[in-house]
């Protein structure tokens, strides 16, 4: 009976023990899998078995955690050592919902002082950032202590509450691994070996690095070159990553061949001799990176010691937010520069919330030799501020103030000039720029300005169609000095539109006399209008005195109208001149009238014949009603079919060229009456009565005016009468012989009279007089003839004094004077 339960039971043990086996797998994802899933883990699947040294063998286990999988395959495990064949881990990116979870804690693993060690033999980790699967294996030679060999060399320690070791990394490996460009990283040399730790919530790393890196910019090689300590930390509650690189030195080098880079140009010598070729960059204080949020403290980049170039530049405080880098940018940034050619350049800026400000400083010496000027202290200090800069529509204003103490340029010399720009964009894309300069003097070979003021302005649209810039500016010079003209007091107001072509107009004073010019420049044109608006004649006076001080205008307007284009050398003109008077010396034309038109051609003249009229002229004897003709044939001015009324006659000048030195004139006489011609003082006692009329060929030379051969002959009878005329008395007197024939000559009706005429340039006058006439009282035919010798300046001097223009001559200065 006995033989028969144990039978029995014999046989339900080995049946459950048989149900047990065949059934093992779903009894243990029965049994386990709830246990792992309370740790997040996902027991998909296992089979194993047991050898015949009750070894367990597990030909193949799945598990995940958080989007994680992990393949592992051929384990051996007893109570000494578990063995994993291979290993395949699949590293996914988390589920957004699995990427906010419960804080990390310090570790706290239950070490047991005694299990089996692990080995495994190939573990193949694959991710969608690696190029190529990282292939590595594990060696457990001590309990917790475990060896990484393969792709990656790395020692590591567990401990209860930390894990810390060993690794190395070198360039190969990630250009094998990393998905990137390969072009980028082709020129990476680099090995480290970093000591790090990880204690559940924070991982660190320390350890030497040496790197090297070419790259190549189009034709320009540059290399950089790290040495030094990198340590890193990285908090998993605050997503905070830590670099410290304070202990690296960092120098990169250009080759001379970026100095290709620089375009073609008189100013690319200038340009390669400020350019070091040699610099050192630092992060001298931690950077992190929190989130997408990168914070770097300070950054510096300086030209290598050892150049002739000292150049610092420094960016503080910039933080980056790696999403929205534009939109979140800030920093601020110095940058100082000196080098034998630029005595100082410093820069400051802040760029926050897509607002960049600052203001800067420029001093040189002298301005580089490319540049077509010279000049010295020159000097330049600004302000900015721009808003909106990643649309690339930057709102803001930018000002600058430059200044030097002379410049050469092109032969002039400027001193002491000012300027002020500053430049207005509004949102709407409307540009505002003034410009203010301010000069001491310019001058260009004999020619000076001084008190130079100028101000332009340009306001445009920069949005979406053709740009129209609206200009004015405004120009005031105090004095323009030059060997034939001195002019005071110019101001000109300027307004133009620039698009395709530039349409401006111009109103200009100078010494009081105004006008108005309109041009147009475009590729192939540039027509001008200059307007002079009907005016007073009385501004001319300032620039008259200088070429002739005697001479003042009294009265009178002109006005006129240029137009033409200065690019065919072409101008048609017209010019009025109404009511004008004019003094020299004590010599005056009244109402002087005049309209004249013409063309200029090439440098040819041409003015149509113009009919002009002078009511008086007084110059001792009164000429009247003056008219005649101007014209201007290729340069060459001249007057001619001249009149006018003169002693109660008529004269005519047959032509006059008024800019040639040798030429003759001849102005012939009618109907001059003899009482006004001859008479020269009331009370002189002689008169003279009848019509006279002559020829006078004047010579005009270098020496002055002559006039040979000239004539005077009477037109019909006339009379001369000499009563109480004391020289005439003291002659017949003095000479008792000629009282017979004097006497004769005191009631004389003349019959004829021929005088021929000699003007010498001194003004000494030689008359040849020739008088026959008719004595009535006595009854006795007269023949006379007599010689005059006589200074006619002298005398037309002293007629002057004597006539009423010298009330005239008063009454102008007065009116000059008020």
């Amino acid at each position: 009976m006995l033989k028969r339960v144990g039978l029995i039971m014999g046989a339900v043990l080995l049946s459950i023990v048989l149900l047990g086996y065949v059934f093992r797998l779903p009894l243990l994802q029965w049994a386990v899998a709830p246990e792992l899933e309370k740790a997040g883990v996902t027991l998909s699947c296992l089979d194993f078995s047991l050898t015949s040294k009750l070894n367990v063998h597990v030909q193949k286990a799945c598990l995940s955690y958080q989007n994680q999988e992990l393949a592992l395959t051929g384990i051996t495990a007893n109570t000494r050592h578990v063995e994993i064949k291979h290993a395949a881990l699949n590293i996914n990116p988390l589920p957004q919902s699995d990427k906010v979870s419960s804080p990390a804690t310090i570790l706290d693993l239950a070490l047991p002082e005694k299990r089996p060690t692990i080995t495994v033999e190939q573990l193949s980790i694959n991710s969608e950032f690696l190029n190529q699967p990282l292939i590595l294996s594990i060696n457990e030679p001590k309990l917790n202590q475990f060896v990484v060999s393969g792709d990656l060399s790395a020692s590591a320690t567990l401990y209860n509450n930390k894990v810390q070791g060993q690794l190395k990394v070198s360039d190969e490996l990630l250009k094998q691994l990393l998905k990137t460009d390969n072009a980028l990283l082709s020129g990476l040399s680099f090995n480290t070996s970093q000591a790090f730790s990880f204690n559940g919530i924070e991982g660190s790393a320390t350890g030497n690095l040496q790197a090297r890196y070419d790259y190549k910019f189009k034709n320009c090689d540059i290399s950089n070159n790290t040495k030094g300590v990198l340590s890193a930390a990285y908090n998993l509650n605050t997503q905070k990553l830590g670099l410290d690189s304070s202990k690296l030195k960092n120098n990169v080098t250009l080759g001379n061949n970026c100095q290709s880079l620089i375009p073609e140009g008189d100013y690319k010598a200038f340009a390669v001799k400020q350019l070091p070729l040699n610099w050192q960059w630092a992060l001298p204080k931690p950077i992190s990176l929190v989130g997408n949020n990168l914070a770097l403290p300070l950054i510096t980049l300086t030209s290598d010691e050892q150049s002739e170039q000292d150049i610092d530049i420094t960016f503080t405080d910039t933080f980056v937010n790696t999403v929205t880098p534009l939109q979140s940018a800030r920093t601020q940034l110095k940058a100082q520069l000196h080098t034998d050619d630029i005595k100082a350049v410093v820069l400051n800026t802040q760029l926050e919330n897509a607002q960049l400000s600052g203001n800067y400083d420029i001093t040189l010496t002298a301005l580089p030799e490319f540049l077509p000027a010279d000049a010295n202290n020159v000097k330049a200090h600004g302000d900015f501020t721009l808003t909106q800069l990643i649309d690339s529509k930057p709102v803001g204003k930018v000002s600058t103030t430059f200044s030097f103490d002379k410049a050469v340029a092109y032969g002039t010399t400027i001193n002491d000039y000012t300027g002020k720009l500053v430049v207005n964009m509004s949102e709407k894309l409307d540009a505002n720029v003034v410009l203010k300069s301010e000069f001491k003097s310019v001058q260009y070979d004999e020619y000076k300005l001084t008190g130079i003021n100028n101000t332009l302005s340009a306001k445009a649209n920069l949005g979406v169609g053709e740009l129209f810039a609206h200009l004015s500016a405004n120009t005031q010079i105090s004095t323009l000095t030059s060997p034939s003209i001195d002019l005071e007091n110019i101001n000109v107001d300027s307004k133009g539109l620039q698009s395709r072509a530039l349409k401006a107009s111009h109103h200009v004073f100078v010494n009081g006399i105004e006008l108005v010019a309109n041009h147009h420049i475009s590729k192939v044109e540039h027509p001008f209008e200059v307007i002079v608006p009907q005016q007073n004649v009385l501004s001319l006076n300032s620039i008259i005195s200088q070429f002739e001080p005697l001479a003042q205008l009294t009265q009178g307007e002109f006005g006129g109208r240029i137009s033409g284009d200065v690019n065919l050398q072409k101008a048609n003109f017209y010019l009025t001149i109404d009511d004008t008077s004019a003094l020299y010396n004590d010599y005056l034309a009244n109402q002087f009238r005049a309209q004249l038109s013409g063309q200029y051609d090439s440098g040819q003249l041409n003015v149509e014949p113009t009919t002009f009229n002078v009511n008086e002229l007084r110059a001792g004897a009164v000429v009247n009603n003056i008219n005649g003709k101007i014209e201007v044939v290729n340069n060459s001015a001249k007057a001619f079919d001249v009149s006018g009324n003169a002693f109660g006659g008529v004269f005519e000048l047959d032509k006059y060229s008024l800019l040639k030195s040798q030429q003759t004139a001849n102005v012939t006489f009618q109907d001059i009456d003899a009482s006004k011609l001859i008479t020269l003082d009331d009370k002189s006692g002689i008169t003279l009565t009848g019509r006279l009329k002559g020829l006078l060929p004047l010579h005009f030379s270098d020496s002055g005016v002559e006039v040979t051969n000239g004539s005077l002959l009477n037109q019909g009878e006339g009379k001369l009468i000499i009563s109480n005329n004391a020289a005439f008395d003291s002659v017949m007197q003095q000479q008792q012989e000629l009282q017979p024939v004097l006497s004769l000559l005191k009631n004389l009706d003349i019959q004829k009279l021929n005088s021929t005429v000699a003007l010498k340039s001194d003004g000494w006058l030689n008359l040849g007089v020739n008088l026959q006439g008719f004595n009535e009282p006595q009854q006795q035919q007269v023949n006379f003839n007599y010689n005059h010798e006589e200074n006619v300046f002298t005398l037309l001097r002293a007629l002057r004094l004597s006539d009423e223009i010298t009330q005239k001559v008063e009454q102008q200065y007065s009116q000059k004077g008020n």
